[in-house]
């Protein structure tokens, strides 16, 4: 089978050209695996505008020759139609496709993903199971025709779409029956541990700096997954999720919230000077994250509560998600946030595209007497169910009303579901079902069922999470409350803060729990 090697150079990818493997950059040892591949035509890469200067001075200083095309932006039509063409014009049946910041792509599963993409005469060829980053994707010429066609057809109907890390399998699987498909499993699936061995973000690059001094870049794809997994400076880098308390003041109160907490200076919100201090730190820190608004309170209830979303989207790495009862939310509001979002670029956090601001706006029932009953009153519900529709009017796909499920609204669950999954729900379909969290046994147990899995992984929330009340104190983890508070984040080093929970994180990769963590089971519950 001949094919051509197509690498993918985008800007959104932050790190592609930092020479931290031993003075090579991503793209240089991508760009080795691409001359490695056996019965190869030729090498070309698409690319960006942005970095067009950075990446022909990466080229022209390498030992291989490769064609570079470039666009201002790639979008899906375009890039597909590419594809076609250029495996026309170089003769080869297949192109083997992959990201040009993928350091440690696999010569071998590689070769077997072509010799199965031939034998089975497939349309597409893909590898399952591995830790993301260490296999490419095989797509034939004729489909890539095929697809340009459609997505050429319906151009006209909807907006250009970003060529995402997902994007080939994002497509086909809207009509998976019309594809051949070939699928190589690994033996071990290494998936559930969200690995992405990518130099597309600062925490993806600080993972694949972790694996290639520990060695494992010189193993097999399921040998590198394997140590991979094992290893703590991979499992956890930086925090991708913030979520800050900005007041701790509520509408309305809820059976699943912890009692009030109180400042150390008895202030009701924090202060938007010292917000944006965080946030800056934040932002130098992590480089990219989600910036939650709603610790345990209200965050419309903050009298600076818009000022402090512009701040956040001042960062171009940062994005917003507001947990909300909706009972404060106005068209004023929403037109202001708006405004304040589309003034800003979109959010590409390493090839994958988020909201610039989500909203949860949390529900809990599907009849007023439910929710009197999980929130005390029955006045907010149709006020919720109202912010609902405002907010999707405004931010179309970003808004997902919230059921915290429960013994008490079990009975409520299937209607709930029923009327906002559906597409014609004031949500458009988006909902979200939560599970309940006890706080370590702090509140009542009111789970209807245990869906923890059979086997115990280590806690997302301590490789991911950073929990922050409005006084600055950083919590341990959002269910200890403030048992083993950290530190202030208004005051200390945001790194230091973040290692002081690396200990325990050993301990869980080891089956040993301290007394809170192991009475906790938030562990498998993920937000970014």
């Amino acid at each position: 089978m001949k094919t051509l090697v197509i690498l993918f150079a985008s800007s959104n990818s932050l790190h592609v050209f930092d020479r931290v493997f031993d003075g090579t950059s991503a793209f240089e040892r991508s760009l080795a695996w691409a001359a490695s591949v056996k019965g190869s035509q030729g090498m070309v890469i698409l690319a960006d505008a942005a970095i067009e200067a950075e990446l022909s001075s990466a080229v022209q200083s390498g030992s291989h020759t490769a064609e570079v095309i470039v666009q201002e932006k790639w979008t899906l039509a375009p890039f597909f139609n590419a594809i076609a063409d250029l495996c026309d014009r170089y003769g080869a049946d297949s192109a083997v496709y992959a990201w040009a910041d993928q350091p440690f792509l696999d010569s071998s599963l590689t070769k077997t993903l072509c010799e199965e993409h031939e034998e089975y005469g497939s349309e597409y060829t893909s590898a399952e199971g591995y830790v993301l980053g260490v296999s490419p994707e095989v797509i034939s010429a004729g489909t890539c025709r095929i697809v340009s066609a459609l997505l050429k057809e319906r151009r006209a109907q909807n907006a250009p779409q970003s060529v995402l890390r997902t994007s080939v399998f994002d497509f086909l699987k809207l009509d998976i029956n019309s594809y051949d498909i070939e699928t190589h499993i690994a033996e071990e699936d290494y998936r559930l541990f969200r690995i992405q061995l990518n130099c597309g973000t600062k925490q993806n690059l600080e993972a694949c700096r972790a694996v290639f001094q520990d060695g494992a870049h010189k193993k097999s794809a399921a040998e590198l997954s394997e140590a991979a997994s094992r290893n703590p400076r991979v499992l956890k880098t930086f925090p991708s999720f913030y979520n800050i308390q900005i007041t701790d003041k509520v509408n309305v109160p809820s059976i699943y919230r912890p009692a009030s907490f109180e400042s150390a200076d008895g202030a009701e919100f924090m202060a938007l000077s010292e917000f944006k201090a965080l946030i800056k730190k934040i932002s130098l820190f992590s480089e990219s994250a989600v910036i939650g608004f709603s610790l345990w309170g209200e965050p419309s209830l903050h009298p600076e509560f818009a000022q402090m979303v512009r701040a956040v989207l001042a960062e171009p790495g940062l994005s917003v998600l507001i947990e909300t009862d909706g009972l404060c939310i106005t068209e004023e509001l929403c037109a202001e946030l708006k405004d304040a979002a589309d003034a800003v670029p979109e959010r590409f956090t390493g090839g994958e595209q988020r909201d610039k601001i989500a909203w949860i706006v949390s529900l809990d029932a599907a009849t007023e007497a439910m929710y009197a009953r999980i929130h005390g009153n029955s006045s907010g519900f149709a006020r919720a169910q109202n912010a609902v529709a405002l907010l999707s009017r405004f931010f179309i796909g970003a808004v997902y009303p919230q059921l915290v499920r429960m013994n008490e609204n079990e009975e409520e669950l299937e209607p709930f579901f029923r009327f906002w999954s559906a597409k014609e729900s004031p949500s458009g379909g988006k909902l979200i079902i939560q599970k309940y969290d006890s706080l370590c046994g702090v509140l009542p147990d009111r789970k209807p069922c245990d869906l923890s899995p059979l086997e115990r992984n280590p806690c997302w929330h301590i490789r991911r999470d950073m929990s922050i009340l409005q006084d600055g104190t950083v919590l341990f983890c959002r269910c200890m409350l403030k048992n083993q508070a950290l530190g202030n984040a208004f005051a200390d080093d945001l790194c230091a803060l973040w290692e002081k929970s690396n200990e325990e994180l050993c301990r869980h990769m080891n089956g040993s729990y301290s007394t809170m963590c192991g009475k906790c089971d938030e562990y498998y519950t993920f937000n970014f």
